[in-house]
Formats: C-alpha cells, structure tokens, sequence
C-alpha cells in the first residue's frame, strides 16, 4: 500500500489538483475524455470505451489534466466569457499606470506626496506623511462616517451597507478591507484635495486608485500606529497570465491595509514601494 501511496504521488501534479484545480480545465478534459471514450466504444466495445472512460477520469484526478498542456491552451484560447463563468476573471493586461494619468507615481512625487530614496524605492514623504498622520489622528475615537466617503468619490448619495461598505449614487458599492484602510483613504483624500493638482477631476476609480497607493506607500498603520510591513509574491495560476500581488498588513495589530494585482510586466514600480519583501522573483517592465 505505501508503495502504491508513493507511486500516486510521484505523478500527482499538486499545482492542478486539490484547491488549485481549474475548473475550466477539468471541464475541458473531462469532455476530451467523453469523445474519446465514445470513439473506442464505437470503434472496439462499450466495455473498453468505458475503461477508457473511467481511467481518463482518473488520471484527471490525480493530475488535474488528460492533455498535457491544458492550462496553457485554456488560457490562450478559451474566450474571457467563458473563463468568467468559472470564477477565472483575469487580471487585466490593461496596468494600474494607464488608468488615470501615463505617470501617476511621477504625478504624486510632483505634488510631494511620494518621494524617491536614493536606491529609487518610492516612500510617502516626510512632510505628506506628517499631515497624514494628523489628519489619521482625528479619526481616534470616532470612525469616518458616510459623508467622509462620499468626498472620497464625490458622491451625492450615499448610504451605508454593512461593516465599511457603502452604495454609492445607487449603482456603486465600495468596501473596504479593514477599518486601518478606511481611515487611511478618508484622511489622505482630505489631504489631496488640496495639495494634489487634477484631483477634482479624477474619475472615481482614479481617485481609489490614487489612495490605494498613498495607502500602500505608508509605513505607519493608520489606526494603531503600529510599523507597515508590505510583502509581494508572483502568482502564475491556470488559465491566466503570471500576475504580481503587492499587500500590507499592520505587524502590531494585524490589519490588512491594502493589496494590488497587476501583471507581472507592470509590477517593478510597485514593488518598489520602500520596505516589499518579495517572495519570489519579479520580472522587470
């Protein structure tokens, strides 16, 4: 029996099975296996065609696949519909860099909101981080209300839906990870209002885009005060393109403060946020 165990697992391809089984795969082969199981049932006996059948399965199980090669050719040629219909929503080839402006890390160093250190890492700078910190201060005792959201987008109606999460005008719903990133997002957006030229015009993805960088850029947890600790890995996952994630976590009180997915050609100005540990490798633009 253990010799049996250690054989199933020499051909197990963990990456495809278990939690990180593709649905759109599995689909696909499994569809491969019911053509070809019919064909032999035709061709010799429903007998074979049924062997055929139940060992293809089998192998889909244990490697995730029939075909070797399915996850690249899923991810080449099923359309985004269909991979949208099985939870495979893809990371958008379009970077975060063309969403509002060609350079908004130039445009916030600009308003001396960010700065480069000598080694061209990108950190809040020390006056923009000053103010923050005040304005971070008045938010204490009380936690931001609606109206404070509404300003972010420029709202005119906003109503409350649940723990930090707000309609916006009716068709929006903002939600927001953790109490540290509201009040992070509330203060900084009262700050660039005035010290960040454009900004009443930024559409509202721009603006939360804006603040999701301010808010990623910060070494400080904007409720506790605690030390920001900020960390990036590349995700290669089935069906889509190779992306890289960028998050903070406060490292006293364990708040989540952020994250952001962008393709891994569009990764090397995030994780040069001062401080990103990188657990593997990141490809430069």
């Amino acid at each position: 029996m253990r010799l049996r165990l250690e054989g199933l697992s020499s051909v197990r391809r963990s990456e495809y099975t278990g939690e990180n089984r593709c649905l759109p795969c599995t689909v696909v082969n499994v569809g491969i296996a019911v053509v070809l199981a019919t064909a032999v049932s035709v061709l010799a006996s429903v007998r074979i065609g049924t062997v055929v059948f139940l060992g293809s399965l089998a192998i889909i199980y244990v490697r995730g696949y029939l075909v070797p090669g399915t996850p690249r050719l899923t991810e080449r040629y099923l359309p985004r519909s269909v991979l949208e219909l099985f939870g495979k929503e893809p990371v958008s080839e379009r970077s975060r860099e063309d969403g509002f402006e060609d350079d908004p890390w130039g445009m916030l160093t600009a308003a001396g909101v960010v700065e480069r250190t000598a080694t061209e890492n990108v950190r809040l700078a020390d006056g923009f981080r000053r103010a923050l910190r005040r304005e971070t201060d008045r938010y204490a005792e009380t936690a931001p209300a609606a109206d404070d959201v509404a300003a972010i987008v420029d709202a005119t109606e906003i109503d409350e839906r649940g723990e930090r999460a707000f309609s916006v005008d009716g068709n929006k719903l903002l939600r927001w990870e953790s109490d540290a990133a509201l009040v992070a997002d509330v203060a900084a957006a009262s700050i660039l209002h005035d010290r960040l030229d454009g900004w009443a015009g930024l559409d509202r993805d721009a603006r939360l885009d804006v603040l999701l960088r301010v808010r990623l850029s910060s070494d400080r947890c904007p409720d506790c005060g605690g030390p920001a600790e900020r960390r990036s890995d590349r995700v290669d996952p089935c069906c889509q393109p190779p992306h890289v994630t960028v998050w903070s976590t406060c490292r006293a009180c364990d708040a989540f403060l952020g994250e952001v997915a962008v393709p891994e050609s569009n990764a090397e100005s995030w994780v040069r946020l001062e401080g990103v540990a990188e657990d593997t490798p990141v490809a430069s633009d």
